[in-house]
């Protein structure tokens, strides 16, 4: 840690410098300087953690240095050191992003504390960037996953076509141009068996895809038995016949798959790109091809216009409005029940798109005997004793042909729906006040005793940082303010009641020694434990 001290007045320099090397408990270089020339020289020399200043020097001002070292050595922390008790000065000084402003003649301890407070912060803005980097180096290792997090919704229409989300992802793509889609499978692992390896072969074969596509930008997300890839053309590309082009290179890609990494793959690609928000439907369709095959179903190199081999254009194939439905079912059945409106709000969207299906289709009776299941699963899975509710939802919710329409069905989903959240919520309230009705009980009964987060945290089964912060959402007031008041009541009542000594009192409501007990009484009260006693008529 070096520190720089700056003033025109060497033996005031001398003094602080000695100050510094014999009374501060910090280990630190003291480097000194008597003017501000000087000073930017030192500067130049050495990396200085803190610099003392006077503010007033001739030539440049200890603001005026200040100013500089501000736009070249910005982590530097500056406290500033001045005879003159000038408001203005203060004001500057502050502003500029000082530390700290010490009068000379308020003494050594004042500069020594304000050198410490300057070394406080430094040491808290060291440990921001070293959680930043840490930070940084995580989010690179995390940005595959988050990669693959943003696909799946993106493939499954409930993530927002944002660039500026691409941008962070660093996806290369253009949220503005259309995009072609295709799937990888490795249709045999051979003695591969281990996730790691079949994961690392996976990569192998998204660089292969990354080499051999030339003229494409295509980012590929890691699945269970191979790859989905993301397609456009380069920015200086032909857009004429891409295409075409991309598909011919994918025999280059199974080719090289089979020669270096000995596996066979299918590859299933968009005969064109398509928009973003038809990207959920054009992907289920791609994999429906995989999943029926052609032939032996091994090795397939086949386009999205293979389907015109076996229906006129649309029959068959999914909408993008019962598309879009299964994914929001799905989010539905897979959502925490706890978050209350987000699972809601993923209901609500189900009607409408249902509506466009149209009578009967199958996946209304999928769609809800799978939230059927989900509430009767769930209000099992959180009743304490009490089967009434999903008992009394069995009868409404036995058999979608029991409702005569399908909205008075949606009706009751939602009904019964929130009754489970709302019985969530009153399970959750009785649990949270059981809980702050214990602490405060044992907290009361024992003043005397060590009343730590941590002891308290044990207490009731939370995590300490948890429990202070559910005390005071439930409470208004933090748990330490809630026993610091509990022991001053208890103390002023045996001050005011009792004969006991001071330092018994003290034991009485936890602290180790009177002195403690004293200073926290009159910080409180505004006066000593004795005078208090005096003044009340106790003992």
């Amino acid at each position: 840690m070096k520190l720089l001290i700056v003033d025109n007045e060497p033996n005031i320099v001398r003094g602080i410098r000695h100050l510094m090397e014999t009374e501060a408990p910090w280990p630190l270089e003291a480097l000194t300087a008597t003017s501000a020339a000087e000073a930017l020289e030192q500067l130049e020399r050495h990396p200085i953690d803190v610099a003392l200043l006077d503010i007033r020097m001739p030539g440049m001002s200890g603001l005026e240095l200040q100013a500089v070292m501000r736009e070249r050595w910005p982590a530097c922390k500056v406290v500033f050191l001045s005879g003159y008790d000038d408001f203005s000065y203060i004001q500057k000084a502050m502003r500029g992003g000082s530390v700290d402003y010490v009068l000379k003649m308020d003494g050594d301890e004042a500069i020594l504390e304000a050198v410490g407070k300057a070394i406080g912060e430094l040491a808290e803005s060291e440990r921001m960037s070293r959680l930043l980097e840490q930070a940084r180096a995580a989010m690179e290792q995390s940005l595959s996953a988050l990669r693959r997090d943003y696909a799946r919704q993106l493939l499954a229409g409930t993530a927002p076509v944002r660039q500026e989300r691409f941008d962070e992802l660093r996806l290369g793509l253009d949220a503005s141009r259309p995009v072609l889609p295709l799937l990888a499978r490795i249709d045999e692992w051979g003695a591969v068996r281990s996730d790691a390896d079949k994961a690392l072969l996976c990569y192998a074969l998204d660089n292969i895809m990354q080499e051999l596509l030339a003229g494409s930008r295509i980012v590929c997300f890691l699945e269970e038995d191979g790859l989905v890839g993301l397609a456009q053309p380069e920015p200086d590309a032909a857009p004429d016949g891409w295409a075409k082009r991309l598909h011919d290179q994918l025999e280059q890609v199974q080719e090289a798959s089979r020669t270096y990494l000995k596996l066979p793959v299918s590859l299933v690609a968009a005969e064109k790109a398509v928009p973003w928000q038809g990207l959920p439907a054009k992907q289920a369709e791609l994999r429906r091809i995989l999943f029926y095959g052609y032939g032996q179903r091994k090795e397939m190199l086949l386009t999205d216009r293979v389907l015109l081999n076996h229906a006129p254009a649309g029959a068959g194939q999914p909408s993008e409005a019962l598309v879009e439905a299964q994914n929001r079912l799905k989010q539905v059945l897979d959502a925490d029940p706890a978050l209350d409106m987000k699972l809601l709000d993923d209901f609500d969207r189900l009607p409408a798109l249902s509506r466009q299906l149209g009578g009967r289709h199958p996946f209304l009776y999928e769609m809800y005997n799978g939230i059927t299941y989900m509430l009767l699963s769930t209000a099992n899975r959180s009743a304490r004793g009490d089967e009434s509710e999903p008992a009394s939802w069995t009868a409404r919710l036995s058999s979608l042909d029991a409702h005569p329409t399908w909205e008075h069905a949606l009706d009751a989903l939602r009904s019964a729906l929130e009754s489970l959240l709302e019985s969530r919520r009153r399970e959750s309230e009785a649990g949270t006040h059981q809980v702050i009705g214990r602490l405060t009980g044992f907290i009361e009964s024992h003043l005397d005793e060590d009343l730590s987060l941590n002891r308290l945290a044990d207490l009731v089964y939370l995590n300490p940082t948890y429990l202070s912060r559910l005390f005071k959402q439930q409470a208004g007031v933090g748990l330490s303010e809630h026993i610091a008041s509990l022991r001053l009541a208890r103390s002023c009542d045996l001050l005011k009641y009792s004969r006991m000594k001071i330092q018994d009192v003290a034991a009485k409501v936890g602290f180790d020694s009177a002195t403690s007990f004293g200073r926290f009484f009159k910080r409180e009260m505004n006066a000593t434990p004795q005078e208090y006693r005096d003044r009340e008529g106790g003992g």
